[in-house]
């Protein structure tokens, strides 16, 4: 087991909506199952694939309003008749952001059947993270009788519904005003209720209540009369709190609008990488080089995905070339590597949120089976706790602006990956400059392949020679170097 140490290694995480999950189990086993009951050979999967960390997205349980409102309306109807032909209102639960009140689902078997999971997760070496969503709660949230002055409410006395500033509001949410003490004592308490039943928490649309943020959508609403007024940054201090408890625990920050910096300043282990998202999805290899070369500090603590709950199913979104040459970059860059379930198998329909049951898909085999391979060559400890440094390609003939190529070294050994990522044959020569090859002869285990190059440690290190590689279009290479 890879201690939890959050920064001495790079983890990988899994993302599995509880409700889609048990629901696809249930069906499996011909019965209703809770969390409790989860069958020993699914956790163990997940151990052998070499997950750290689940992200089990949609515990808490929900309120009638978020489902009636789900239920009505009319777009979010057309994304259920594509997403699940034949649906029913049954199927309909609401979204999982608009939480009711933290305490697990009862259909999930509740706060009992999560501490029985997440003890048999902890015994495979896999820790828990759980939503917090800061921002909002649902419409018929406890708070809303018992604490109305922690919200923003309209000119007209109503509460606001939740939004950011930049798309009309979550109408199934009611806006916290993060700007009063009040409101922070109560979503702190809330943070320290819900780390204790997990080992970390992913932090929806965390950059939303960062002050400047907050004054951008609302400061056009004055605080509650008789509310104070909070000092300083939510998160720092929220951070602090909960690690004065739990020194270990995990915060993973949904962020974007390149906020993410500034999250990490104030704390957050990890942040989603949008960016390289974006690149990776739509963008060109150098710039992937480019944000690859941003300084180590930033990227140890960046969230690295090519699909959540939120985002297009891969397997739909690219080619199968260019998907699985993303997918290696995804799982050998520095910082945490995140999947998404059904992510391996190759799904390709994106359920949304607000259902608790998805159609059925057959697995893509080969994507099953190179996701496996990706995944057992990803824990290595050169690419789980090495150093990592970009590699230059020289030219043998032709553009080399296609390839990006980095090693990791570690006392172990060292791993180089070479992708070429662009629509177009293309080769190089990349001297490896690592320590302890020179005068040796070398072997190039490529765990992708199995192929194995035998290789002269001179002329790897030689700044005129190098590595020899020709790739495909979207080609791959994930070398073990081993000394002979």
């Amino acid at each position: 087991m890879i201690e939890r140490d959050r920064f001495g290694y790079h983890p990988a995480l899994y993302e599995i909506f509880a409700r889609l999950w048990l629901a696809d189990l249930s069906r499996t086993m011909g019965r209703s199952i809770t969390l409790a009951e989860v069958p020993d050979e699914e956790l163990d999967r997940l151990r052998r694939l070499g997950f750290d960390y689940v992200y089990l997205m949609g515990v808490w349980t929900l309120g009638a309003e978020g489902q009636r409102i789900a239920r009505a309306m009319p777009e979010l109807r057309a994304e259920y008749d594509r997403a699940l032909p034949g649906w029913t209102e049954a199927d309909v639960t609401g979204s999982p952001f608009a939480v009711a009140r933290y305490a697990v689902e009862p259909s999930l078997g509740g706060d009992e059947a999560l501490a029985v999971l997440r003890q048999r997760l902890a015994g495979r070496g896999i820790g828990l993270v759980l939503d917090f969503v800061p921002n909002h709660v649902a419409r018929d949230h406890h708070w809303i009788a018992e604490r109305p002055e922690i919200f923003v409410h309209e000119k007209n006395g109503a509460i606001a519904c939740g939004k950011d500033p930049y798309f009309p509001a979550w109408t199934d949410t009611a806006q916290i005003d993060i700007r009063t003490e009040e409101a922070r004592r109560a979503s702190i308490e809330a943070l320290l209720e819900i780390a204790a039943r997990c080992d970390g928490v992913r932090c929806d649309m965390a950059m939303l209540v960062l002050p400047d943020v907050f004054r951008r959508t609302w400061g056009h609403l004055p605080r509650r009369e008789g509310s104070t007024e909070a000092k300083g940054e939510l998160w720092a201090e929220a951070i602090d709190t909960v690690r004065a408890q739990h020194p270990r625990f995990l915060f993973l920050a949904e962020a974007y609008w390149d906020l993410e910096w500034r999250l990490q300043l104030l704390g957050f282990d990890y942040t989603y990488d949008k960016s390289m998202y974006d690149r990776l999805m739509h963008g060109s290899p150098q710039g992937v080089r480019a944000h690859l070369g941003a300084s180590f500090d930033y990227q140890r603590r960046c969230a690295r995905f090519l699909e959540n709950h939120d985002e297009a199913r891969i397997a739909a979104a690219l080619p199968t070339d260019r998907r699985l040459a993303a997918t290696v970059l995804l799982a050998t860059a520095p910082g945490m590597r995140f999947f998404h379930e059904g992510q391996l198998e190759g799904r390709k329909t994106r359920t949304p949120v607000q259902l608790a049951r998805r159609a059925e898909e057959a697995v893509d085999r080969a994507c099953s089976e190179f996701h496996e391979r990706l995944l057992g060559a990803a824990k290595l400890l050169q690419i789980r706790r090495g150093t990592f440094a970009l590699l230059t390609p020289h030219a043998t003939s032709g553009s080399i602006d296609s390839f990006v190529a980095y090693r990791w070294d570690a006392p172990e050994g060292a791993a180089v990956v070479v992708v070429n990522f662009g629509p177009a044959r293309a080769e190089c020569r990349i001297p490896l400059d690592i320590a302890g090859i020179a005068g040796r002869s070398v072997l190039l285990v490529d765990r992708l392949t199995g192929q194995e190059y035998r290789r002269n440690g001179d002329e790897l290190t030689d700044g005129s020679k190098g590595l020899y590689v020709a790739l495909p279009p979207y080609g791959t290479h994930l070398f073990e170097v081993r000394k002979r």
